[in-house]
């Protein structure tokens, strides 16, 4: 106890030094976690948005749809794999699509495009869908042949609402055929990639130009728990071998990788900056030690033992830290609950394009506090034992007489 006392009087000695070191600690803390969270918020956004907005959970295809997808490969089988999943109780939401890639052609311009096939009330269900728009209706006003387009479509082919656009497809006999159709709507979902490519319609409206008396290319699944995903897309697969069925990770791998890079981010960032800052403490402390030669030599010499020498450094230093690492925590969480509430916007800075939102939230997940507490109390120990073996290589004698 006495030890204790004598090392936490100490660092308070030198109280410039000491609020240095703390404040070092405290300000790279609060970076390299806050850092960590904006990462991790920005990946997560990404995932959020691929399952929620595009892939959902899990997807059904006919074998090989999704390298070749012509319009022969559907799954005749739909509407029976559609009154399976309306039973299972695991099962939040489900659609199934209609899916070509085809042609829009307006009066200003023409281009390539994925013709989305779709059930309005079903789709809004499992992607919200009507929740992205953002001008028009969903699939409201107008009768007959509607088509909800992106906001991005709309300015590159320039076309308004109620403008008429023509899409061009092939059928399942490998025959072009065109259907006229009218912007009923605008949606934006914050991902310019996706947005550029994506025309929905319905899918009574797009069968008979493809000639697919029934069944769907594809059917996206939404369930009630991310946890389930891979053990249902298992499940579903071993009672329909014929078809191809496969969770979100495995339907988009970057995805997978992205999720492995968020769990070694935070310990790869703050690791760094925590070796940066473990050299700051070594440097401080040798000079404190080579500071109290004297003071040192004298408490050795009226008895102080070489061990609680050693034990004194290092309590000061991991004093140092337990309050500097504290602190950085606590205005680390400040900022990311703060800025996770309200959100960073980086609008201009690109973000879209490379199918990012670009308003930022950032997250940390509350186990990771513990998990960098524990790599600060680990740089503190570390980063005590060389001054502290410095002091333990002084001779009484010799340090008392040292000026």
């Amino acid at each position: 106890m006495m030890l204790i006392k004598i090392a936490w009087r100490n660092i308070w000695r030198a109280k410039v030094r000491s609020f240095v070191v703390i404040t070092a600690i405290a300000l790279g803390l609060w970076a390299g976690v806050f850092a960590s969270a904006f990462v991790e918020g920005m990946f997560k956004s990404k995932v959020d948005s691929v399952v929620e907005k595009e892939i959902s959970h899990f997807q059904f295809h006919r074998q090989g749809f999704r390298d070749e997808p012509t319009a022969s490969s559907y799954m005749a089988q739909g509407d029976e794999i559609l009154a399976e999943l309306s039973t299972d109780d695991s099962v939040e939401a489900y659609s199934g699509r209609l899916i070509s890639m085809g042609m829009l052609g307006s009066a200003n311009q023409n281009g390539s495009i994925k013709i989305n096939g779709i059930d309005p009330e079903k789709e809004a269900q499992t992607t919200k869908l009507n929740e992205r728009l953002v001008e028009g209706a969903f699939f409201e006003g107008i009768k007959r042949n509607p088509v909800l387009i992106s906001k991005e479509i709309a300015e590159k082919f320039k076309v308004k609402l109620r403008s008429k656009v023509v899409l061009t497809l092939q059928d399942i006999n490998g025959e072009i055929t065109a259907g006229a159709f009218r912007v009923v709507g605008y949606y934006d979902t914050d991902n310019n990639m996706f947005d550029k490519m994506n025309v929905y319609v319905r899918d009574s409206d797009l069968r008979p130009l493809m000639k697919i008396p029934q069944g769907y290319h594809e059917i996206a699944v939404y369930l009630n728990s991310y946890d389930l995903a891979e053990q249902k897309a298992a499940e579903y697969q071993e009672r329909y071998t014929d078809l191809e069925v496969l969770s979100w990770l495995d339907i988009s791998l970057g995805m997978r990788l992205m999720i492995s890079m968020i769990d070694t981010y935070l310990y790869i960032i703050v690791g760094i900056i925590l070796l940066a800052l473990l050299f700051g403490i070594v440097n401080t402390m040798l000079m404190a030690v080579l500071e109290r030669v004297r003071e040192i030599g004298m408490l050795m010499a009226i008895g102080m033992t070489k061990m609680r020498v050693f034990g004194m450094i290092m309590l000061e230093t991991i004093f140092l830290s337990m309050i500097g690492g504290p602190l950085g925590l606590l205005f680390s969480y400040i900022f990311v609950e703060y800025f996770g509430e309200h959100g960073i916007n980086l609008a201009g800075a690109a973000y879209e394009d490379m199918g990012f939102s670009s308003t930022i939230f950032p997250f940390l997940e509350p186990s990771r506090y513990l998990e960098v507490s524990i790599m600060v109390l680990g740089m503190a120990i570390l980063a005590a034992i060389y001054p502290a073996r410095k002091a333990l290589k002084l001779k009484p004698v010799n340090a008392i007489r040292k000026i």
